[in-house]
């Protein structure tokens, strides 16, 4: 019988969904100073976008919270009664 010899595996590149193999390519030859430097300006980009967002959220909240407070009853403290209710609770008979 004759034996059967294994071909040798070959490696090659392809390129991926969103990264064409020159895309690739180029990442792997550059410096890992340049890699991190654009990396960390990515980070600091997207952390300045979400401090942001949540600058315009918190003073959006702010003006509602005005606008409620213009147009509230009163200063009545969250969850009492106005006056002249009667209370609630507290009026059973004991044995």
């Amino acid at each position: 019988m004759q034996e059967r010899r294994c071909a040798a595996k070959k490696s090659h590149s392809r390129s991926i969904v969103g990264a064409t193999l020159e895309v690739i390519q180029k990442r792997r030859a550059e410096k890992p100073e340049v890699h991190d430097a654009a990396r960390e300006a990515a980070l600091h980009e997207i952390k300045e976008r979400v401090k942001k967002t949540k600058d315009e959220k918190k003073a959006k909240k702010a003006e509602v919270t005005a606008k409620s407070q213009k147009i509230g009853k009163g200063n009545v403290p969250k969850g009492a009664a106005p006056k002249g209710w009667p209370k609630l609770g507290g009026g059973g008979w004991k044995r």
